[in-house]
């Protein structure tokens, strides 16, 4: 009868150190959970990267520009809406009011480096002033642009330089206010 009285209590005593156990795992797991989910990921920058490598792909392919966009030496002007269909891009979509992207793709002769030959821009041009301001690290609320400038030559062989300017905001999202 004595046995049996001293292995309830140690039962007791177990079941405490038990319990608090069981209590520092799950704060510990809870604590990991919530440093991991707690702030979203930034992802905006990889996402205004893969869309300027899209739009260089689609401007030129191999070296080589699309001659949806310069034939024979000619510049062929086209919307930001005609552009954007032709590179198979939808800015428009139904969880945001406005245009959270941006694009610019400037094509210059290497002749002459200061005036663009062939100029297309779409999107929403409200974000493009947040790329002058991107250089200071505390306005992380603003969009993100990326610039992407790359050699490449017509049908006719002349010579151009590409400069590709992409930006996302979508800051609600990817950014912890």
């Amino acid at each position: 009868m004595m046995s049996l009285i001293k292995n309830k209590r140690a039962d007791k005593i177990i079941s405490v150190y038990w319990f608090a156990v069981l209590i520092i795992v799950a704060a510990g797991i809870f604590g990991m959970v919530y440093v991991f989910y707690g702030s979203p990921y930034d992802v905006r920058e990889i996402e205004a990267n893969v869309l300027g490598n899209q739009i260089a792909d689609c401007v030129s392919y191999g070296g080589r520009i699309t001659p949806n966009l310069i034939l024979n030496g000619q510049g062929n002007p086209m919307t930001g809406a005609s552009f954007l269909s032709m590179c198979h891009l939808n800015f428009q979509t139904t969880e945001w009011e406005e245009e959270q992207y941006y694009i610019q793709v400037e094509i210059y002769k290497l002749e002459d480096m200061n005036t663009p030959f062939l100029e297309i821009s779409a999107g929403n041009n409200k974000w493009l002033s947040s790329c002058s301001l991107q250089a200071d690290k505390s306005l992380e609320k603003l969009a993100k642009c990326v610039r992407k400038s790359f050699y490449s030559v017509d049908d006719s062989n002349n010579q151009y330089i590409i400069k590709i300017l992409s930006v996302v905001r979508k800051t609600e999202k990817n950014v912890k206010l």
